[in-house]
């Protein structure tokens, strides 16, 4: 027969486990809708696609990335360039950063923390 005190303690352990992994599958799904948003317009977009708008964009006319920005339905974060790929970045619900990245040889989707 437990005591009280063991008993007590034992449902604090299958209460922890519990709570433990609740929050690593939340924690592994963060992002997960984000990415697949950003891949659907990373799939339809051709690198000359976000280019063109990227160049439109330093001409003064944000017209062009405006209408990719909005096709991919979460919050606009940042474009910038580095080297040949254009970059756009749109923020997860959970604080994802989901990052298109558009080169002459892919168009591709990446993730990183803190946006």
């Amino acid at each position: 027969m437990l005591t009280i005190r063991e008993a007590v303690g034992a449902v604090a352990v299958v209460v922890g486990a519990a709570t433990l992994a609740a929050v690593s599958h939340h924690a592994g799904g963060q992002g997960t809708h984000a990415r697949r948003a950003v891949r659907t317009a990373a799939d339809r977009l051709s690198y000359q696609d976000v280019s063109d708008a990227w160049a439109r964009v330093k001409a003064g006319d944000p017209s062009g990335l405006d209408g990719i920005v909005h096709g991919v339905g979460l919050p606009y974060r940042a474009a910038h360039q580095e080297g040949d790929a254009v970059i756009l970045t749109f923020a997860s619900r959970e604080g994802v950063c989901v990052d298109l990245v558009a080169r002459p040889a892919a168009t591709t989707v990446r993730t990183r923390p803190g946006c």
